[in-house]
């Protein structure tokens, strides 16, 4: 078994660092635009349950998806804590779209919180 090597870039020519770099920020740019539409179209609106389960198939990618780089990225050996740190907040903003909208509170639960935050 041969040990995979990368070439060594030509002058000019972008190396593997910079590959890294433009890929996170293209799934980091991926991300926002799944926000925005989750907030649009599934926070926005009362979304049917196709548009629910739409969503649902999609983050459960997108959460396979971002822990996986994520876990890369924060590999100690990982030349920067910045994107490692940018990834740590895209997985977090995912869990929490999963929680608020796949996982949602019983109304019982969140009545009962708002009478202990707002006793009359």
């Amino acid at each position: 078994m041969s040990a995979l090597t990368f070439p060594k870039p030509e002058a000019g020519a972008p190396g593997i660092e910079h590959l890294v770099l433009e890929s996170v920020s293209q799934w980091s740019a991926f991300c926002q635009r799944f926000m925005d539409w989750q907030r649009t179209e599934i926070l926005g609106r009362q979304p049917s349950p196709e548009d629910l389960q739409a969503h649902r198939a999609a983050l459960k990618w997108m959460l396979r998806f971002a822990r996986a780089v994520h876990a890369t990225a924060a590999d100690p050996d990982y030349p920067s804590r910045e994107i490692a740190d940018e990834l740590q907040g895209r997985v977090i903003q995912l869990e929490h779209s999963w929680r608020m909208i796949q996982e949602p509170m019983p109304d019982a639960q969140a009545d009962a919180l708002l009478r202990e935050a707002f006793p009359q």
